[in-house]
């Protein structure tokens, strides 16, 4: 049994294929053994310099992982050897190879693991942006908590880019929680998000966007899954519509974009809300609750995902994730087959 890996010598260098140590996990630790790995956008721009979080290199990239429990360190009691289960290595924040996703064995954490029952390790990896979403809507625009007795709102909340990984979570999360979601996206996705929980799917081509979302409005909360600049001019003159306020992007503010007096855009890193003392219980509740439950009984809706192949595969991945090509569906490698 040995450990591969996709190696990133340099900012901006292709990953290239070469042995790895297996990681032996410390207290709370465990190690994963890499049947599916998730790509997303993030991991071509770290690889690329343009997330400004600087490497260590020779670097292992990738933040999320699933398949079979390895090995466990002290103090695990979750998990045993042989469990299917996902979890987020969260690399990105740690700049340590060993948490890197890309390769055939991951170190991880105990309290970011989930079991999860017979899911397929492939489907399983499209809930692995679960937590990003609960982050955004629960801690970041402050909605509550999703619940299986919640009370229907008489209150809306706006979700730009549904069809987006992000997107199509947050949209399930939000009317979980008993709000009435409006959602934009491709009618390709117009299905699934209905299917997820959407009250409304509107087309964003459409040359009537504003109109449309304004006279389902107002709205308690806006996030921007995925979303232009074009997009962010549209959702500040909503906002200022209905007298101003704020909405959170996954991109930020982008350049050039001018929103109206007294509506303000935002960006946060919801990898870091995890990793603070004073959310632990909300951790615990996000993993081992919410996300492991959804998982174990199935009632969780799951994203389409598309399966490239191995490890062989990740460099076409990222391009295709930098081209844009990837709409509606996570991109999946399976480090573990045989090269």
């Amino acid at each position: 049994m040995s450990n591969q890996g996709a190696w990133i010598n340099s900012k901006g260098e292709a990953p290239k294929l070469a042995p790895a140590d297996i990681p032996s996990p410390g207290p709370g630790q465990l190690v994963i053994e890499n049947h599916a790995v998730p790509l997303h956008p993030g991991d071509w721009k770290l690889a690329k310099g343009i997330i400004p979080i600087p490497l260590k290199y020779p670097a292992i990239l990738g933040n999320y992982v699933a398949g079979f429990v390895h090995d466990i360190g002290k103090g695990v009691t979750r998990f045993k050897k042989g469990d299917r289960v996902l979890s987020m290595s969260a690399q990105a924040v740690r700049n340590d190879h060993r948490f890197g996703a890309h390769q055939r064995f991951t170190l991880s954490i105990e309290t970011f693991t989930v079991h999860i029952g017979e899911t397929h390790f492939e489907e399983a990896t499209s809930a692995s942006i679960v937590y990003a979403a609960m982050s955004a809507l629960v801690l970041h625009l402050n909605l509550e908590r999703p619940s299986k007795d919640v009370l229907l709102k008489d209150e809306k909340v706006l979700i730009w880019g549904g069809g987006s990984s992000i997107g199509f979570y947050a949209v399930q999360i939000a009317a979980q929680a008993g709000y009435k979601v409006i959602t934009t996206a491709s009618d390709r996705a117009k299905a699934s998000l209905e299917a997820a929980g959407a009250a409304k799917v509107l087309d964003y081509h459409s040359t009537t966007i504003f109109d449309d979302l304004l006279k389902f409005g107002p709205y308690k909360a806006i996030f921007g899954a995925s979303e232009s600049a074009a997009d962010q001019v549209v959702i500040g003159k909503l906002l200022a519509a209905q007298g101003g306020g704020k909405f959170l992007s996954t991109m930020g503010v982008r350049p050039g974009v001018v929103l109206p007096e007294g509506v303000t855009g935002f960006f946060v890193q919801y990898m870091d809300d995890y990793l603070k003392s004073e959310n632990v219980e909300y951790t615990k509740w996000v993993f081992w609750e919410y996300l492991e439950g959804g998982l174990v009984s199935g009632s969780l809706k799951l994203g389409d995902v598309e399966v490239l192949g191995g490890l062989s595969k990740l460099a076409e991945g990222l391009r295709k994730l930098e081209a844009g090509e990837v709409r509606d569906k996570k991109l999946v490698i399976k480090p573990n087959l045989e090269e």
